[in-house]
């Protein structure tokens, strides 16, 4: 639906994703520009970020069904495919459920991405050193992609 969104998603994503890490705790090990080496071994290492953006593209904007949703949608689940992962984004997504307005669901969706984060630090103690961070990127995007929007949206008389 809005592969043009793909270029927004991108550089969002890239300020919380364009570093490199190497945290012994991170199941993914190694990671520059967010792209796990443990999960892309096919790829030369270090990836540029030309290189990046295409297994951004592919595995997670296309491989995320991310052309098929509305704004902000697309975007949110984009970002959630690449952290949490696709199969915790999915079930964000599938339990979130259809709402005609795509900014409640947006809110919804993040309450559930938070949730799930809660979890995974009971889980796994370890992941407490990411807690803050995950949060942040959460409610960043809720404030820049869907409240601020949203607002712009009732402003020109689209209220929902």
């Amino acid at each position: 639906m809005a592969r043009a969104n793909f270029l927004s998603a991108i550089a969002m994503l890239r300020e919380w994703e364009g570093y490199k890490s190497d945290d012994p705790d991170d199941p993914g090990g190694a990671t520059v520009f967010g792209i796990a080496r443990a999960f892309h071994r096919d790829i030369p290492w270090p990836p540029t970020w030309e290189q990046a953006q295409q297994i951004y593209l592919v595995e997670y904007w296309i491989g995320g069904g991310c052309d098929s949703l509305p704004f902000p949608m697309d975007m949110l689940h984009f970002d959630s495919c690449v952290n949490p992962g696709i199969g915790a984004a999915t079930k964000f997504l599938h339990d979130t459920g259809d709402h005609s307005d795509p900014y409640k669901r947006a809110v919804e969706y993040i309450d559930l991405r938070l949730r799930y984060y809660l979890n995974v630090v009971k889980k796994r103690p370890v992941s407490r050193k990411y807690l803050a961070g995950w949060t942040s990127r959460s409610l960043d995007f809720l404030e820049r992609q869907v409240l601020t929007q949203w607002a712009l949206e009732e402003t020109k008389g689209g209220n929902r």
